[in-house]
């Protein structure tokens, strides 16, 4: 990019992650299901006064492929609830009897004015056979206005009328038409064993969309229409040096995720400004892209090194066996010797510590927000978490955090 253009980019949007929770764009960075488990979806419109038009999309953990989307009306002070389910017959979809959930058909480009209540997971069904990824959600627009029921509540059908009559007439979606108000969270849980996990969702502030999202179409970082690009949610994202604490003595288990919400395999990672790692291979059969270079220093809690699993020094080649081949990745601590691989770390000698999870970074080009930015910082775009499984009590308790990290936005 031209020495200019750097200096300038950013300048028309303001995205940044909110801190406090809140925002127009929410990624659960993982979603798991079968064997037992499913996935719960929790979207709050914490508006008392407006409602809200979100799109959720499912996302395979390979290459990001999108093997579902709906439209959910949310109205003032609204909780949507979703479960990501296995279904009898081996696939999977999304369950839902919540209000806000209308299974709605596109007259052309927008949504029709009326549905059916509820989905359906036989109907709402993932278009691949996974059982892991991730999800985004974005806030297409605030509908205002809209007529008050007795009890205090604004009738959902009446929310898509007025969505589905806005998009047929091509209303602009104006700054004011979006609000920093979506927070969500999801919830892994095994009814056969009583395990549970709950993770607060990634929530980005200002994103500021600018389309009308419908059913089926593709929604993805480089193609949507809005106020920040592709590129400036990475900066927003922008980070390195994930820090996880592992526990893997007798009984525990640890594991660790990593999510590449932009790098979007499918589409050749258009527009991503982390390029020189997204990707060079975009293999659809198996499921995954480019290997991203990564590096564990394994401690102990005495301050102790084992070495470092993976890559130790920048330029690092890519390849299958230490890397991060996909847009979702799980990662567990195993203790002992062995050999390591891309979903596998062995601590040899420690059974407790933390690991410096270093993945190859870049120096981002582009300005999230002119005062709130990680312009030539170096990081990625990724996401990363720790799930811990502790015995105690003669049962595992599970905790799941999102991994301490190297983060500096500034006025840069």
């Amino acid at each position: 990019m031209a020495l200019g253009a750097m200096l300038v980019a950013g300048s028309a949007a303001a995205v940044e992650v909110n801190q406090g929770g809140k925002g127009d764009l929410l990624i659960a960075p993982m979603f798991m299901v079968k064997n037992g488990w499913q996935s719960e979806l929790k979207v709050i419109n914490t508006s008392v006064t407006d409602s809200a038009v979100a799109k959720v999309v499912f996302h395979a953990p390979g290459r990001s492929d999108e093997v579902l989307d709906f439209l959910i009306f949310l109205s003032p002070g609204d909780v949507w609830t979703g479960s990501v389910v296995e279904n009898a017959n081996g696939t999977v979809g999304v369950k839902s009897d919540d209000a806000s959930s209308i299974t709605v058909a596109n007259a052309g480009a927008c949504p029709d004015s009326q549905g059916v209540s509820g989905f359906n997971p036989e109907q709402a069904q993932f278009t691949m056979p996974v059982s892991m990824g991730y999800v985004n959600v974005f806030q297409s627009r605030m509908m205002r206005g809209l007529p008050v029921q007795p009890d205090g509540t604004v009738n959902k059908a009446d929310i898509l009328k007025a969505y589905s009559a806005a998009c047929v007439a091509n209303t602009p979606i104006e700054d004011a038409d979006t609000d920093n108000v979506l927070t969500g969270s999801v919830t892994m849980s095994n009814p056969l064993n009583g395990n549970q996990l709950t993770l607060g969702m990634t929530a980005l502030a200002d994103y500021n969309n600018r389309t009308y999202l419908s059913v089926g179409g593709l929604t993805a970082f480089a193609t949507n229409i809005a106020d920040a690009s592709k590129q400036q949610v990475e900066d927003a994202l922008w980070a390195r040096d994930f820090a996880v604490p592992y526990n893997v003595s007798a009984g525990n288990m640890s594991f660790a995720t990593i999510t590449f919400p932009t790098k979007e395999t499918f589409n050749l990672s258009l527009n991503s400004q982390y390029s020189a790692f997204f990707p060079a291979i975009n293999d659809r059969e198996r499921d995954i892209g480019t290997a991203v270079p990564v590096g564990y220093d394994i401690r102990d809690e005495e301050e102790h090194k084992v070495g470092t699993v993976g890559c130790s020094f920048s330029p690092c080649t890519p390849n299958e066996t230490v890397s991060l081949p996909r847009e979702f990745n799980i990662v567990q601590f195993i203790a002992g010797e062995g050999d390591s691989n891309a979903g596998v770390v062995y601590t040899k000698g420690f059974n407790k510590g933390w690991a410096n999870i270093a993945i190859a970074t870049d120096v981002s080009d582009t300005r999230s927000n002119a005062n709130y930015n990680n312009f030539g910082q170096q990081g990625v775009p990724a996401l990363a978490t720790y799930i811990h499984w502790d015995m105690t009590g003669g049962s595992l308790q599970g905790t799941w955090q999102y991994a301490a990290k190297t983060y500096r936005p500034a006025a840069n």
